[in-house]
């Protein structure tokens, strides 16, 4: 009887000590590792002692192998621990709502959405969704999630941890958020020939531009138009020409249906220039030059603007031409 009283005594003291542990303390990190995506150039720390098992575009950080095997079979036994994800899709056609909703169903399919805030990530507006998944009847999966878009890509950050690993770590996540930077932008180097932001003035009896000073202007023969001028850059094919010639009181859908049969035109469209309609023309000149002819008419002068550029630097070329159209002062 002793013996048994005995064992009883040490069973319900083991039952007091167990059931009177303390919780689980707060976890200090003090080393960090840093981690850069190969793909994507993201960058975020995490403590040194875990490992990273994903791949680019889904970063994955866990204590060990064992907690992430926990993580994907949850309701099995298995070691407990923390989750922390960087994951990153292309838009592919859908909406950062459509995104954010697949989230939002992919947490109600196993547990609840707590609440959801506006917040911002790195100066980009983002979601977060707080959610708690049952495990057991004693244990909850508990995180919060960020999901965010930068250009054509979409992020989603997702902190979580088993029963009180989750909150014992939530110095950790904070870390780790904070050292999350985003790609720096690549900036695009143009080769070749660049306008200048220093703009000269043209003045004739038709017409006012403004155009880039290290625009050239050429010498040309009018011939038999009333005008003509023409401005080069570094190419003999990237230039921009002005030939005025008379109307004969025709308006200017007349004038550019009767110039159009003279070219190979590729395509056609109407811009407005000082409040008058122009009309222009889209065709091949030559291997790698695209060419655009625009038509005003002007106190029954028509205003014929001819602009050249090499396809292969379009970019370079066609802007700054545009921009001395659409900025022309007509007389």
């Amino acid at each position: 009887m002793k013996k048994y009283i005995l064992i009883s005594s040490i069973l319900l003291i083991a039952i007091v000590f167990f059931s009177c542990g303390k919780k689980m303390e707060p976890v200090k990190v003090e080393k960090f590792k840093d981690y850069k995506d190969q793909m994507y150039g993201f960058k975020i720390q995490y403590p040194e002692k875990w490992l990273q098992l994903g791949q680019t575009g889904n970063a994955q950080f866990y204590q060990s192998q064992g907690v992430k095997d926990k993580f994907i079979y949850p309701g099995q036994p298995g070691e407990l621990g923390t989750e922390v994800l960087v994951q990153i899709k292309n838009l592919e056609g859908k909406t950062f709502d459509d995104f954010a909703n697949e989230l939002r169903d992919d947490i109600k399919q196993s547990g609840r959405i707590d609440s959801e805030t506006n917040e911002t990530i790195k100066d980009k507006p983002a979601i977060r969704m707080n959610f708690t998944i049952p495990i057991t009847t004693k244990m909850n999966l508990e995180g919060y999630k960020y999901i965010f878009q930068v250009d054509t890509l979409i992020y989603t950050l997702s902190f979580s941890g088993f029963g009180e690993w989750f909150g014992a770590h939530t110095g950790v996540f904070a870390a780790m958020l904070n050292s999350f930077q985003l790609p720096a932008p690549v900036v695009k180097t143009v080769e070749g020939w660049t306008a200048s932001t220093n703009l000269g003035k043209y003045e004739t009896p038709f017409f006012v531009i403004n155009y880039p000073d290290n625009l050239n202007f050429m010498s040309v023969d009018k011939g038999k138009f009333d005008f003509a001028a023409e401005l080069r850059a570094d190419r003999q094919d990237c230039s921009i020409r002005w030939d005025v010639f008379d109307a004969q009181d025709l308006p200017v859908e007349k004038v550019f249906d009767q110039n159009k049969v003279r070219y190979k035109m590729k395509s056609s469209g109407e811009i407005v220039v000082d409040g008058q309609k122009t009309m222009f023309l889209n065709y091949t000149s030559m291997k790698d030059v695209e060419s655009r002819g625009y038509f005003v008419v002007k106190n029954n002068k028509v205003i014929r603007i001819t602009i050249n550029w090499f396809n292969p630097q379009k970019q370079n070329y066609l802007t700054p031409f545009e921009n001395i159209v659409t900025t022309m002062k007509l007389k």
